[in-house]
């Protein structure tokens, strides 16, 4: 007898900052963008004995956060071994430890014949990780509480389609989100994280590309001051001077990404231009489009099939 548990991880934030809540208190929150390609798959199975086991060994979060379930609903059987596996690499702001903590939870809730709702496996995965995302929310994106386990506000429209083009501008460089004290922004910058989430709201109401790519590229730029991303500069130039929508950043992590045209193909001719010269920076950049499974991996002589298919939403 086992489980399964699956969960998709995220190409960082289009939105991450200070918000007012409806307590008028200010609360640092995020808008994560869920990314199918990389993802997490757990599996738990009944063991002897009353340990719960988590292989890798390293998933100590996935271990947290299997032993935070059963205790919260008072379990007394017997062991659980979970095992999980991942194709997301570690320290790159790609969701991995939310990934596994949050398929470690579902499996271990079916494996015991629970139904847990989306806002319980949140607050649990918080608990884990000490600072989680909202992938675990489907449908319309959200804006979450990544330390406090809350929901913000729950947007009325679904993210508009678009092409990406991904890029790791520092693989040699992964970040620590935990050893990194939260950001303390200025007066100023929280007085325009408010106005973000105002144009965030409009982009989706209009199912206005532009308007989210202009938004998530005001909240890279300010991400920037306080964890710059090589190349950024860079980046924004060609993204300016070419057909792209605009930028978005992993705001713990180094993956950035640049927002397309969602009918363009990887191989338009501006696609390629775009990814040639990210090639004359050194970096290597993959092109995903909604309703595709497979992205072109440029420097490599492959397209590699990631399994991904339908809207990313």
């Amino acid at each position: 007898m086992y489980a399964s548990g699956f969960a998709i991880g995220h190409h960082g934030e289009i939105l991450q900052g200070v918000f007012r809540g409806e307590d008028s208190r200010l609360h640092r929150g995020l808008v994560t963008l869920p990314f199918p390609p990389r993802y997490s798959i757990a599996v738990a199975e009944p063991i002897d004995g009353i340990e719960v086991l988590v292989r890798p060994k390293h998933k100590t979060k996935s271990g947290a956060a299997a032993r935070l379930l059963l205790s919260e609903i008072g379990y007394s059987g017997g062991g659980i071994k979970v095992t999980v596996n991942s194709n997301i690499p570690e320290g790159f702001g790609l969701g991995s430890s939310t990934t596994d903590v949050v398929a470690t939870i579902r499996a271990t809730a079916r494996l015991l014949g629970l139904q847990l709702e989306a806002s319980t496996i949140f607050r649990l995965a918080v608990r884990a990780e000490v600072a989680s995302d909202g992938t675990m929310f489907t449908g319309n994106p959200r804006l979450v509480c990544p330390r406090e386990g809350t929901v913000l506000e729950r947007f009325e429209r679904r993210i508009p389609e678009f092409s990406l083009i991904s890029m790791n501008v520092a693989p040699n460089h992964p970040v620590d989100t935990l050893a990194h004290p939260p950001t303390r922004y200025t007066g100023d910058e929280i007085r325009e994280f408010g106005d973000l989430r105002k144009l965030l709201r409009r982009a989706l109401e209009n199912g206005s590309l532009g308007e989210l790519g202009e938004m998530a590229t005001r909240s890279a730029v300010i991400n920037q001051r306080y964890l710059p991303q090589p190349h950024f500069d860079s980046l924004l130039e060609l993204s300016q001077s070419t057909n792209a929508f605009g930028l978005q950043v992993a705001h713990s992590g180094r993956m950035v990404g640049m927002f397309l045209d969602p009918r363009l193909e990887k191989e338009d001719k501006s696609v390629e231009h775009i990814q040639r010269e990210l090639l004359r920076l050194n970096l290597f950049s993959e092109f995903f489009r909604s309703g595709q499974t497979s992205s072109k991996i440029v420097g490599e002589e492959s397209i590699n099939d990631n399994g991904w298919s339908g809207n990313w939403w």
